[in-house]
């Protein structure tokens, strides 16, 4: 597993910027808060099958094999004191994670007659939330939470690859589509379970997370081709640690 350092390097400049200019009260905030790191696993779905038009040509169809996979998630968020209610407290903040690379296949039939290449790709996720978080007291240092979140995703796509099915006969084509990183909608709800101050001032919650992540593609790598390739709508299902200081 490798990470774009390029991308996650401007996901948690965004958090340093807002963390910087709260703590100088540019913001107006005068509210207590403090930083979040969450990691864990998550499953995420994707892929569309899809019909590639091709100049003079029928075209090819794309058809989806395998559109879950799963990988590891990374995060970190700085949530600030709203209010308190008779039974909850507010918060509010930034929250960003990193949902490494997961994979899509497939199988290629070349002018609607031969199945006789197999095809993947991979696409990650860098998604940056505008974040709410309600914490129920339901015990004493032991509260019930509930996420809400909206904002931009940076997704990238990228290491499509075709393959022979029947011994080499047909050779895959090496320039159809290339990588891109577009921004796409994102949103995520969760449930989780926090318990305070496990450790002087620190707090453990133990979280499930949903995402939607929206769509990206692929750039066309060949003048032929009339379409691109489209990953489809993602959604992710996440278990993760938060670790609240």
């Amino acid at each position: 597993m490798k990470f774009k350092s390029s991308y996650f390097s401007k996901l948690f400049l965004t958090l340093g910027i807002v963390t910087s200019l709260t703590s100088n009260k540019i913001l107006a905030f005068d509210c207590d808060g403090g930083p979040v790191l969450q990691v864990g696993w998550f499953t995420a779905t994707q892929g569309k099958s899809q019909h590639i038009d091709i100049e003079g040509l029928i075209g090819d169809d794309f058809s989806v094999k395998q559109s879950s996979d799963q990988n590891v998630l990374v995060g970190l968020g700085y949530y600030f004191d709203g209010f308190d209610l008779p039974q909850a407290t507010i918060q509010y903040g930034v929250n960003a994670f990193y949902l490494a690379p997961t994979q899509v296949s497939g199988n290629v039939t070349q002018e609607d007659l031969f199945t006789n290449l197999s095809y993947h790709y991979s696409r990650t996720n860098y998604p940056i939330y505008l974040a709410a978080k309600a914490l129920i007291h339901c015990f004493i240092e032991q509260d019930l939470t509930i996420d809400l979140g909206i904002g931009p995703n940076i997704l990238s796509t990228g290491n499509f690859k075709e393959k022979s099915l029947d011994g080499g006969i047909t050779i895959p084509d090496a320039h159809l589509f290339s990588s891109k990183t577009t921004v796409a909608f994102s949103a995520t709800v969760g449930l989780g379970w926090r318990i305070q101050n496990i450790f002087e001032n620190i707090s453990l919650e133990f979280d499930y997370r949903f995402f939607y992540l929206g769509e990206g593609e692929f750039k066309k790598a060949n003048n032929q081709l009339i379409n691109t390739l489209k990953t489809g709508n993602s959604y992710g299902n996440s278990l993760f640690l938060s670790i609240s200081l």
